[in-house]
């Protein structure tokens, strides 16, 4: 039912800004941080970053203070690249002079490339120098950040006489607000609660060039269509207690609308028509968890010292065509955790269905990050896996300010059995005269009060006579 709502919404969207057809699968826009993607993709329930931005804007009320980003740098490879560059670099002389090779050397060629090569799609995602700002503690949170990233892939297709090629690819730029408001109690039920959104501009420019034969590529001259739009993203997040977090997202809410224009080739006179495409929404939950103590027998623990996060989501929870509770559900679920120690960041977990594993260094206002991950391109997991490898580069300031409502990583407690200055200060502290006040006992007989014993009791205690310390000789 959502479904066809975001359809009548789409094609009313479409009437009103006289586009042509109308684009019902537009990829969404969305940064996955690197730090997320090695804990299985699991974020909304933690959000405490500047991944909250795209993860759930609630996340930003847990910034213990302001988090400037300078410059973000992330690379991502698929490990298909990899495999395909090693097959072009070894056939690179037959596809180019394809059209003369003899027949024989023809047939081998194809026959490589349709039982092994159009199983890879090599893919590279390449995110330009992204900046941001997320405000400290407040009333209002606040934030504002400039992203850009490019997403290429191309595929070899089967063919029985000449080889052909598929490209596609986005290249996005987004400028986000987030805002969000924290409320600290809350009638009926305990702990507190924040809800937010981030209001984002799109500018997207993106290429679809399917079957190209090799022969094509002298005059290649691709259409890069240029699209713009605007959308909202609302995120809660609910923490009943210290330790625990349960986080709501929706992404593109009502449906983000994308308007491209008419492009036309100067070379082939191929054009693409101006059209309207159609980010449609997502609903996400997730939880986080700051376990004190992990139980490994009864009685017996081991003090995490706040420093281990557990995390897990479930995405896209709304999908008719892919119902939760059915053979996509292990596509929709992620998992993982992270463990913090000095520096050092470990990460590891499983997204949709594969494993992910990740670490991160801190250096202060430098930070390198890497992830390993798996996604599943097919329609439940273990279907069409796509292994990734990404590296990120980063200067930051304020970057250990936000774990999850405020629990940062501990040190270890103080094995010592020493007074403390404060229970010094607290023994030593002078007595009023209020509380030196007692009721004496009726038959009590007077005492001699010395001088010492007479000094105001805001002073400091008369030394005494080195003559009463002294031993009798």
């Amino acid at each position: 039912m959502k479904k066809h709502m975001f359809l009548l919404m789409a094609a009313c969207l479409c009437s009103i800004a006289a586009a042509a057809p109308l684009d019902c699968a537009e990829p969404p826009v969305f940064i996955r941080g690197v730090r997320p993607l090695a804990m299985g993709g699991a974020f909304v329930g933690l959000a405490d970053d500047q991944n909250a931005i795209f993860y759930n804007p609630a996340g930003i009320t847990q910034r213990r203070s302001g988090q400037l980003t300078i410059f973000e740098l992330p690379i991502n490879i698929g490990d298909d690249i990899f495999s395909f560059y090693n097959f072009y670099d070894k056939n690179r002389d037959n596809l180019e002079n394809f059209d003369s090779l003899p027949h024989a050397d023809k047939v081998s060629l194809l026959d490589e490339i349709n039982t092994s090569i159009t199983k890879y799609q090599p893919r590279i995602r390449l995110g330009f120098p992204n900046t941001g700002f997320l405000s400290g503690p407040g009333f209002l949170s606040w934030g504002i950040g400039i992203f850009s990233q490019a997403d290429l892939s191309f595929k070899m297709n089967k063919s029985l006489i000449i080889p052909n090629i598929s490209f596609l690819g986005n290249v996005d730029g987004i400028g986000t607000v987030p805002l969000a408001h924290r409320f600290d109690s809350l009638p009926f039920i305990p702990g507190k609660m924040s809800v937010g959104t981030t209001l984002k501009y799109i500018a997207r420019a993106r290429i679809a060039e399917y079957n190209k034969s090799i022969l094509e590529f002298e005059n290649f001259d691709p259409l890069l269509q240029m699209g713009m739009g605007m959308g909202l993203d609302f995120g809660a997040m609910y923490q009943p207690f210290d330790t625990l977090n349960i986080g709501l997202q929706v992404t593109d809410f009502g449906g983000t609308p994308i308007v491209f224009q008419r492009v036309e080739s100067s070379k082939t006179n191929e054009a693409r028509e101006a059209s309207t495409g159609v980010i449609y929404p997502q609903w996400n939950v997730g939880t986080a968890y700051i376990p004190s103590k992990i139980y490994y027998w009864p009685g017996r623990s081991i003090n995490t010292l706040n420093r281990l996060t557990l995390a897990a989501d479930l995405r896209d929870i709304l999908n008719t065509d892919e119902k939760l509770l059915d053979d996509t559900f292990w596509k929709k679920l992620h998992f993982g955790a992270e463990f913090r120690w000095s520096l050092l960041a470990l990460r590891g977990g499983f997204n949709s269905g594969y494993p992910t594993f990740g670490a991160g260094i801190n250096l202060f206002l430098l930070q390198l990050e890497y992830a390993f991950w798996g996604d599943e391109l097919g329609r439940f997991a273990g279907q069409i896996p796509e292994w990734n490898h990404q590296l990120s580069i980063s200067m930051r300031f304020g970057q250990n300010k936000g774990r999850a409502w405020g629990k940062s990583a501990m040190p270890a407690p103080a094995k010592t059995a020493k007074t403390t200055e404060p229970q010094i200060a607290e023994s030593i502290k002078p007595v009023t005269p209020e509380q030196n006040q007692s009721p004496a006992p009726a038959e009590a007989a007077p005492t001699e009060v010395t001088p010492a014993e007479a000094a105001p009791a805001d002073s400091a205690p008369a030394e005494k006579p080195a003559t009463e310390s002294a031993p009798p000789k």
